[in-house]
């Protein structure tokens, strides 16, 4: 039988777990999901806690990593990956540990855009829940991954337990080990659902509230105080609080706090659990 994978999904962020191991096993057996990719920022411990614990389901260790050029996620990771390094050193890193290379959301601010038909990347996301109600940027990749030689997948990027296989993909093979090279190799379905849009969240954004509890459906913490970061209707000048610098951007905490790409990229490893404090508390 096909195996179905969520191939995006955050169960940590900063520092703070979102989804854990009694949450994962109930959304994937509600969902009739085989697994997941974990793929959080900075650190892979608790994609290896979560697989260790949850042997009954499939658990692919994945890294959401910030390079120079934009989100890269690799896919059967054994070790972390740095971040801050160019896209394609990073994707020769990744594909040194035998895992795969997936450019994830290119066309939003944070991917690498058309440079997804010139890296050798194994896979495009061309359906991202998170962004499925905006429709323009997942089009966008699949034109893109239409003009090229890359595998597509679906996820839906969520650090909320509810919304995992919003978006997934079937793989069409019924063993485990043959995972990555069937994705590689093109062997997929994809299911397409949007994840809701969070318009009050957004709309207090825009409206400049104060001390605004990270968005459930996807978590984006400030380094700083913990609170959301949001985005800006316009543009505006901040100061990063590390580099002191000045950059015009959309994207701030909600409390106004600032870092520029470098300095959350240098910081971000500073907010993540080590690996013994990635055992999330249970009933």
């Amino acid at each position: 039988m096909p195996i179905k994978l969520d191939l995006h999904i955050h169960t940590e962020s900063r520092g703070k777990v979102y989804i854990n191991s009694r949450q994962l096993a109930e959304s994937l057996n509600r969902r009739r999901l085989d697994g997941i990719a974990v793929t959080n920022f900075f650190e892979i411990e608790h994609a290896i806690w979560l697989k260790k614990k949850l042997t009954g389901h499939i658990i692919i260790v994945g890294q959401e990593i910030w390079t120079k050029d934009g989100h890269i996620i690799g896919l059967g990771l054994t070790k972390r990956i740095d971040d801050s390094a160019g896209a394609q050193d990073t994707i020769r890193n990744i594909h040194e540990q035998g895992a795969l290379a997936v450019a994830v959301h290119p066309f939003l601010d944070l991917g690498v855009g058309d440079k997804a038909l010139s890296l050798e990347v194994d896979a495009i996301e061309v359906y991202n829940a998170a962004l499925g109600m905006t429709f323009f940027h997942n089009y966008l990749a699949a034109r893109i991954a239409a003009k090229g030689k890359a595998a597509r997948i679906a996820g839906s990027d969520t650090t909320d337990s509810r919304y995992i296989g919003q978006s997934y993909t079937e793989v069409l093979s019924d063993k485990s080990k043959q995972i990555l090279p069937s994705i590689k190799e093109g062997k997929v379905r994809l299911f397409k659902k949007p994840l809701p849009i969070p318009l009050g969240g957004i709309i207090r954004g825009f409206l400049k509230f104060r001390d605004l509890e990270p968005c459930a459906i996807h978590a984006v913490p400030c380094l700083i105080c913990g609170k959301s970061m949001v985005l800006r209707l316009f543009k505006e000048k901040f100061k990063c609080r590390d580099c002191g610098q000045f950059f015009f951007s959309r994207i701030v905490c909600c409390n106004g706090h600032f870092f520029c790409l470098e300095c959350v990229i240098k910081n971000g490893s500073k907010h993540v659990f080590e690996s013994e404090n990635c055992r999330d508390e249970e009933a």
